[in-house]
């Protein structure tokens, strides 16, 4: 049997059985975006492969009491998630604020001056706090639906909708002027 081109239901039903090209195969097939999320979420390579490799871990762990097959990808983004929130809680990056407040710094502004437009924006992504971060990463840069980022973020459907409002009007706030200003210049 050819596991590249079989459902993740079979590669995991595979690797409970214990071929070891199982596990290779789901490696291979969301390594790159669950690396690509991690990265984005926290601006850092080492931190996002140790991400990565801790929710492949969990996967080669955990495989025996996965229930569904059919959210597998569900499942790895969610661990994922899990893992980056708390290589941030460990850097201290996420400090107590006022529920208003989205940011993380005071003054992006400062950090964005002088940058290409993808800068500006990867900056005042990786200034919002991770709560709202991560709902902008998964539906603008993954792609999932807002009913996908709300099994992978563990919150409703109206909460992922709620926040994704409020990530998107407070980056517009901040980078908005910046792109102005630019066309001034």
């Amino acid at each position: 049997m050819n596991l590249k081109e079989e459902s993740d239901a079979r590669c995991l039903e595979a690797l409970r059985r214990g071929e070891k090209g199982a596990f290779n195969v789901l490696y291979h097939r969301y390594r790159l975006q669950l690396y690509r999320f991690a990265l984005r979420f926290l601006s850092s390579p080492s931190s996002a492969e140790d991400a990565v490799h801790e929710t492949f871990l969990k996967l080669y762990r955990s495989v025996e009491s996965l229930d569904r097959a059919d959210s597998l990808r569900h499942w790895l983004f969610r661990v994922l998630r899990n893992e980056a929130l708390m290589v941030i809680r460990r850097r201290h990056q996420s400090e107590v604020a006022d529920e208003e407040n989205l940011w993380v710094s005071e003054d992006p502004s400062t950090a964005l001056e002088g940058k290409e437009s993808e800068e500006i924006i990867q900056t005042a992504l990786h200034l919002l706090k991770p709560e709202y971060r991560e709902v902008i990463l998964l539906r603008e840069f993954e792609h999932l639906s807002y009913g996908e980022i709300a099994v992978v973020t563990e919150s409703s459907v109206s909460s992922v909708k709620s926040r994704l409002i409020k990530a998107r009007r407070a980056l517009a706030l901040r980078v908005v002027p910046l792109f102005e200003e630019r066309k001034r210049v």
